[in-house]
């Protein structure tokens, strides 16, 4: 392409020289000539005009010496009448020949226009002459003549015509030499020019020759490397020609397949590695491939190559145009993947191995969930037994019960409901674990008003300060994640119930990952960090039910909602020092998401 690249430009400059060194003599030349014949015509007229004038004044002078002999007594012969004659007949034609002439000059024409006048003047003169003299009046003959000549001298208009013309003549004959100097000047300019667009050109013709060379030096340069990385190539690798005999093969193709590049130089594929390449169906694409221009990709195939070793290769092929020649060629590639399919082979195993401990994890956990609703629902009749005897045998003591059987009876009462709640509780964990996630886009900001709007009803003599940030909408169980936000800000003005005035905040964070990291911070009662791992389990308590109510189960929901999810939870804390709950959600492009407001 480089060489294409600079033989145009060579080309293009070769002829710009040529015509600049045929062109430019040709019109200098051409101009040289023009100006000569410019000159010429310009002689030739002038010489014409003063020629004409010339005419003109010896008609006059014939004509006014004609006159002059008969009024000095000559004879009437026919010349002279002829002579005395001739300014009325020529005369006209010769002044019109002058006008059409100096028609160019309008200073010349003003000056003819009054030797027309005095011409005209002396003619007339002529006539009343020659009538004096046929009546015999040769005195006054004589006289008219003399007049005339005083009153019309034709003489000096016709010298001031004369030197004009002359005067013309020099300076065009100026211009006419300065022209020939100017071209002179020209053609050695151009000479000039011409010896150094030669010089550019044998300068220019060395420097695209040189580039030329080192062009191929490099080409040169980068085939050999291209052949010494070909040959480095650990992937075997030929060349074969349209009959699919090898061209030319690297050196790992040549140690796998035993092939000795003098002896089987131009052999067939199939005679190639002791029948490695038997296979017809391979032979038969990579034959399409070189009549179709097909590609041959990831072709697998199991080879015994001469070290009898079976290998699990993948063949590569594509048809390509061999350097000066029109008969195609197709590129080979081997790729050895014997130990990615053992290891694949592992891999499949240990998956069938893992989705058979998969499944019995699964079947576990159904077995756990199914224990856990019956034994739920199998407790609520007892229960419900204890709760309706307490309460009958309250009412059978009546007034006549002392103090301690109340007392007893109100414990029995108590557990009792609280033993319900607790199964109430323990069916609602077992659902979020078994129930279908109904996704789609949540709004986070609306369930954290709502939320906080349900919490504030039982709090409504608290003073609490609320700094919600900005939330995103995400793609979840919006049931579910209402049920987070209403644990953990029910929780974060619950243990802040001790403080003059509550402070709670909802921040959002994008984890690298680009997942939403949510918080809810709080300065309440807090807890310790030697115990956090206690938090999310169930029934799991670090404050006594005296001091905040509750069954310990809600941030258990909490974990097992956002895990269903995709996302974790955690938590920070410090006694008295208040309490901060995170938990993340992989992100999601919705169309319309956006960052609620506070």
């Amino acid at each position: 392409m480089m060489f294409r690249t600079g033989w145009r430009w060579r080309l293009a400059g070769l002829l710009a020289a040529v015509l600049v060194i045929v062109a430019l003599p040709y019109a200098v030349t051409r101009s040289s000539s023009e100006d000569a014949l410019n000159s010429r015509d310009w002689v030739t007229h002038t010489a014409d005009i003063k020629a004409t004038v010339y005419r003109f004044d010896a008609i006059l002078r014939s004509a006014e010496a004609a006159v002059y002999t008969r009024v000095a007594g000559g004879p009437d012969a026919p010349d002279l009448t002829v002579r005395i004659d001739a300014p009325h007949k020529m005369l006209p034609g010769l002044v019109a020949n002058l006008r059409e002439m100096m028609r160019d000059n309008a200073q010349q024409l003003t000056r003819l226009g009054g030797l027309e006048s005095i011409a005209n003047g002396r003619i007339g003169m002529f006539d009343k002459a020659m009538q004096q003299l046929q009546v015999g009046d040769r005195a006054g003959a004589f006289a008219t003549m003399e007049d005339s000549r005083r009153l019309f001298p034709f003489r000096d208009q016709v010298k001031v015509i004369l030197d004009e013309e002359s005067r013309l003549l020099d300076a065009r004959r100026q211009v006419a030499q300065d022209l020939a100097a100017s071209n002179r000047i020209v053609l050695l300019v151009a000479a000039l020019a011409q010896i150094a667009l030669l010089g550019i050109v044998v300068f220019v013709s060395e420097r695209q020759i040189a580039i030329r060379l080192a062009a191929e030096s490099r080409v040169a340069q980068a085939v050999q490397r291209s052949q010494l990385i070909l040959q480095a190539v650990r992937e075997p690798i030929a060349m074969l020609d349209g009959n699919l005999r090898a061209l030319l093969v690297n050196t790992a193709f040549a140690e796998v397949y035993g092939y000795d590049v003098e002896k089987d130089h131009n052999s067939p594929l199939e005679a190639i590695g002791q029948g490695a390449w038997k296979d017809t169906a391979l032979l038969q694409r990579l034959s399409d491939v070189l009549a179709r221009d097909r590609e041959l990709w990831d072709y697998e195939l199991t080879q015994r190559t001469v070290d009898g070793i079976d290998r699990f290769v993948v063949i590569n092929a594509r048809r390509i145009e061999q350097p000066e020649s029109t008969a195609p060629a197709l590129l080979l590639t081997v790729s050895d993947i014997t130990a990615r399919a053992l290891v694949e082979q592992k891999v499949s195993e240990l998956n069938r191995q893992l989705e058979g401990k998969v499944e019995q994890i699964s079947d576990v956990n159904r077995e756990l969930e199914a224990f856990s609703y019956s034994v739920s629902h199998d407790l609520r009749a007892p229960l419900r037994h204890i709760s309706g005897f307490a309460g009958k045998l309250e009412a059978q003591l009546g007034d006549g019960a002392d103090e301690r059987s109340r007392h007893y009876i109100d414990v029995i009462s108590s557990s009792s409901r609280r033993m319900a709640q607790l199964i109430d509780d323990l069916l609602v964990f077992s659902r979020l674990g078994r129930g279908a996630l109904r996704l789609q886009p949540v709004d986070m900001q609306s369930l954290v008003e709502e939320a906080r709007a349900l919490v504030e009803t039982d709090a409504r003599d608290r003073r609490i300060d609320w700094k919600v940030s900005p939330l995103p909408i995400v793609i979840g169980d919006e049931n579910m994640l209402r049920t987070v936000w209403q644990n953990l800000l029910g929780n974060a003005v619950k243990y802040t119930g001790n403080r003059e005035r509550a402070q709670i905040e909802v921040t959002l964070d994008r984890t690298p990952a680009g997942d939403y990291e949510f918080a809810v911070r709080d300065n309440g009662a807090g807890f310790d960090m030697q115990y956090a791992g206690k938090l999310f389990g169930v029934f799991q308590r670090l404050h006594r039910a005296s001091e905040f109510p509750g069954n310990g189960i809600g941030l258990a929901n909490v974990r097992r909602i956002i895990a269903r999810h995709g996302g974790r939870t955690w938590a920070e804390g410090e006694l008295d020092s208040g309490a901060t709950f995170h938990f993340s959600l992989p992100a999601s492009d919705v169309p319309g998401s956006r960052m609620g407001d506070t």
